[in-house]
This record gives C-alpha cells, structure tokens and sequence, in this order.
C-alpha cells in the first residue's frame, strides 16, 4: 500500500482517477482511509492508496508521467496564488461555465 497526499480542490473521484486509473477503485479508496465516497478531503491530507485488482495501469501512469493532479474541483485560487497544478483549471472554469 502507497500513500498520496490530497491537494487543494481534490475530490475521493480524482484521488481514485489518479493513483488507481479507475473510477471503479472508489470504493477501495474509500475503505482503505474510513471515508465516504462523497466526504470532503483536506489539502495537506495523506491517504492510503491500496493496491487494487480494478487499478487501470495506464490511465494513472498517465498522469504519474507527466506529474498530473487530477482536480475537478471548480473553486479559483485565492488571489495572488497560483493555481492548482490540475486538468481542470480557471481557463476551463471560464470557458464551459
């Protein structure tokens, strides 16, 4: 078992995309770190990624190679901070909302 450490905006949904490459691995995730599918996770927080028979190898060594954080989350950073290092960041809030 691995740990990965929650960044700002980051839901269970992109923890799970990201270091198991599978939505399906949710409820994995979940149950390794006592947490619901929906409960809110904190920056700075450490979760336990366990080893999953559902990981998609190449969707999360995607983003492992190329030193991607999934976040859907659509909260702008504060003023005069950068952005979250994410797929989806104010450029994409901007154009599809």
């Amino acid at each position: 078992m691995s740990t990965t450490t929650v960044t700002a905006g980051q839901s269970l949904v992109d923890v799970a995309i990201q270091e198991l490459g599978s939505l399906d691995a949710l409820f994995d995730l979940a149950a390794a770190n006592g947490l619901a599918i929906t409960g809110a996770l904190s920056a700075g927080q450490v979760l336990e990624v366990p080893a999953s028979a559902l990981a998609r190898v190449a969707v999360a060594g995607y983003f492992a190679g190329r030193v991607l954080r999934v976040n859907t989350a659509n909260d702008p950073a504060p003023t005069g901070a950068a952005p979250p290092d994410g797929i989806f960041d104010g450029t994409y809030a901007d154009q599809f909302n």
